[in-house]
């Protein structure tokens, strides 16, 4: 079986580790690829998952008038022996996932990792296969679509396991909270501000993907914040950082910062989240603590608590990596990802040009 993989360049640097599993454990298992890989608007060759795999480069999305030729330049290349089944992964990458598979008549899958993707499923309705990250968004999924199998896919995550050190330095990692929400993300550094005051030996890590917002950057600097938070870009530098962290904090666990929750708790991270309602591994007051109030005194409460409270904080960080090690383990994923290749090659609505 020969399956080609599309990956946008956003996904490519948030997940590069998880991706790369998959496509290792897929060879693994006799099933042979080709990668088509985001370039930056520059259009450098992005580097590869993995070595002896035939990769090509081109611009995800792209340009509205270049469609037909980025389809017709690709086709020839990865077409030089037959294809089964085409995936994408990241919104950048199914319109060329459509074309591709168009031209080449091959049926397609998509990996969903986020809820809003769930509002865009039905105007792909020829998808056969969608690969959901979590319960929640495979039920979404169900409810909405016309046509497609839904399968559930945890990212895979291979961590030792955790030898924490008595918190002599605990550490904050607190992640984007998602384009438009500036108003919530003012009352978490308000938050932010008054824990890191009442605990000064605590390291505070502070994620603005691409900057996110210069107003938000004047609020860091208005709170004191620039001289006691490390600012950093994107999700795909924090794999590290957050497995490692006392205290996780995500404000948008349906946004950009999805991929890392999973990570998080298989560190033994203590979550801090807005809501659990897209991520089934976040159970309230067992695996994560939810705020009362979403005001800056409700998270500097929920923040502090953890930090006051090492009993309730190390219960839940043990629950959450518990539960988290079990779902991500990377056999079951690559299984997963095997079904539901299969399930879209047994396709019989293609070629969906014709629909």
């Amino acid at each position: 079986m020969h399956v080609i993989l599309a990956i946008d360049h956003n996904r490519l640097q948030d997940d590069r580790p998880a991706l790369a599993k998959i496509a290792q454990g897929l060879l693994e298992a006799g099933i042979e690829q080709t990668h088509v890989l985001g370039s930056p608007k520059n259009g450098e060759p992005m580097t590869p998952l993995l070595e002896d795999i035939d990769t090509h480069s081109t611009i995800m999305p792209p340009r509205w008038g270049y469609r037909a030729e980025a389809a017709s330049a690709l086709s020839p290349l990865i077409s030089r022996r037959p294809v089964d089944v085409l995936c994408w992964s990241g919104e950048g990458a199914a319109v060329t996932a459509r074309d591709l598979a168009t031209r080449l008549e091959i049926p397609l899958a998509c990996d969903t990792w986020r809820a809003e993707q769930i509002d865009n499923a039905h105007r792909r309705p020829y998808v056969d296969t969608w690969i959901a990250r979590s319960i929640a968004i495979a039920d979404g999924l169900r409810s909405i679509l016309r046509h497609g199998t839904v399968i559930t896919a945890r990212p895979p995550i291979e961590l030792p396991p955790s030898m924490r050190l008595p918190d002599t330095r605990p550490s904050i990692v607190v992640l984007d909270p998602g384009p438009g929400k500036h108003k919530d993300a003012v009352s978490l550094l308000e938050a932010l501000a008054a824990v890191l005051k009442q605990r000064p030996d605590a390291e505070a890590f502070l994620e603005l993907r691409g900057g996110t917002s210069h107003r938000l950057w004047r609020i860091v600097s208005k709170l004191g914040l620039c001289e006691r938070v490390t600012v950093l870009s994107h999700v795909g530098m924090l794999g590290p950082l957050v497995a490692g962290a006392t205290i996780v904090v995500s404000p948008d666990p349906a946004g950009p910062a999805r991929t890392l929750i999973p990570m998080a708790m298989c560190g033994g991270a203590a979550m801090v989240c807005a809501s659990s309602e897209w991520e089934d591994l976040l159970i309230p007051d067992q695996t994560v603590q939810v705020p009362v109030s979403f005001d800056a005194s409700g998270w500097a409460a929920a923040i502090g608590g953890l930090l006051t409270d090492p009993l309730k904080r190390q219960a839940i960080a043990q629950a959450g990596e518990q539960a988290a090690r079990a779902e991500c383990r990377p056999d079951t994923a690559v299984a997963a990802w095997i079904t539901a290749i299969t399930a879209s090659a047994e396709s019989v609505l293609y070629p969906i040009g014709t629909q």
